[in-house]
């Protein structure tokens, strides 16, 4: 039997290059912010939870001026044990208004490929459209409180 060479889960492209990838960092990036609107409070721990749909939870891991580090996931209860799926740890980047999934802390012995970024950002992007698309959201109970000022992104010219 002869077997094929595995192919690559993204092609190679022009469409598939850097600056694409930082446009799906840029779509992340407003659809987090649409799922969690206030991501600045002081609460670690959000859930949400829609009609006939798994709980949707976040976890604030990191919190930074610039930098906010998410861990987003579904919990399905019906099994016997708990299940986690799927879940993925997010790195928000407020200055540069991107986010991106971040590679699991045992995988970071070498940094993860072009291919690895685009498929793990891309599930995502989908993830999120599909938690927004089935009326999940994070809401504040007092946003006003909840606010940290962060300095104003630079804007350069172009």
């Amino acid at each position: 039997m002869l077997l094929t060479p595995p192919q690559t889960v993204v092609p190679p492209s022009s469409k598939a290059g850097f600056a694409a990838l930082m446009e799906l960092y840029e779509n992340n990036y407003i659809y987090l912010r649409r799922l969690v609107p206030q991501l600045d409070g002081e609460r670690d721990h959000l859930v949400s939870q829609v009609d006939h749909a798994p709980a949707l939870y976040l976890q604030v891991t990191e919190r930074f001026p610039y930098t906010t580090s998410v861990f987003l996931t579904h919990r399905f209860d019906a099994c016997s044990s708990k299940e986690s799926l799927p879940d993925l740890q997010v790195r928000i980047y407020h200055d540069a208004r991107v986010a991106e999934v971040i590679p699991p802390l045992d995988s970071q012995a070498q940094p993860p490929s072009l291919a690895w970024r685009w498929v793990a950002n891309r599930f995502l992007s989908r993830w999120l459209k599909y938690c927004l698309g089935e009326g999940h959201g994070f809401a504040m109970d007092d946003a006003e409180a909840a606010v940290i000022y962060r300095p104003e992104a630079k804007r350069w010219a172009v």
